[in-house]
């Protein structure tokens, strides 16, 4: 590495270390904006309906969930519709939250084409996905459709006691 890239480095970062000091802690970042949460989940549905039709359902009773499970739905979400976008682009894309008294249930459907014999989903948006989901301890099933497409299904656990 050039010294010229190595000191842009520190530059940026003692900048973002100064930001983070000069900004108060429960105001949200500028920079970054307000945080990832499903309070959010219009502004991201239509973020991809420009290029990928996107519909989005709710069941159950919404409810305030805790912190790590609200970021993880909205990531979880966010990850499957770009991985949609990348695989199936122009397929229709269905989005299902479902509440209930134990948690969250997440499905993201496309209707892209079948499978190709042999052929994966490659990059590193399912392994993040999994990650989010062992993280607040929930389990995710992910794979092609038999009549084409792919879903993302994932169940979070948050029960109702949790979060008082």
């Amino acid at each position: 590495m050039g010294r010229y890239a190595r000191w842009r480095q520190v530059v940026e970062a003692q900048g973002r270390r100064l930001h983070d000091a000069l900004r108060q802690v429960d105001e949200p970042d500028p920079l970054t904006g307000p945080p990832p949460s499903l309070n959010r989940l219009d502004a991201l549905v239509e973020g991809f309906v420009a290029g990928q039709p996107v519909r989005w359902s709710l069941g159950g009773a919404p409810r305030p969930l805790p912190e790590a499970v609200d970021v993880a739905a909205y990531r979880i979400i966010e990850e499957a519709l770009t991985d949609a976008c990348r695989h199936a682009p122009g397929a229709a894309v269905a989005v299902r939250l479902r509440y209930d008294d134990q948690g969250i249930t997440i499905e993201v459907r496309d209707d892209g084409a079948p499978p190709v014999e042999g052929a994966a989903r490659a990059g590193g948006g399912l392994p993040a996905v999994r990650r989010r989901v062992e993280r607040v301890g929930g389990t995710l099933n992910a794979g092609p459709n038999p009549d084409g497409g792919f879903t993302v299904r994932a169940f979070l656990p948050a029960p109702e006691e949790a979060v008082s």
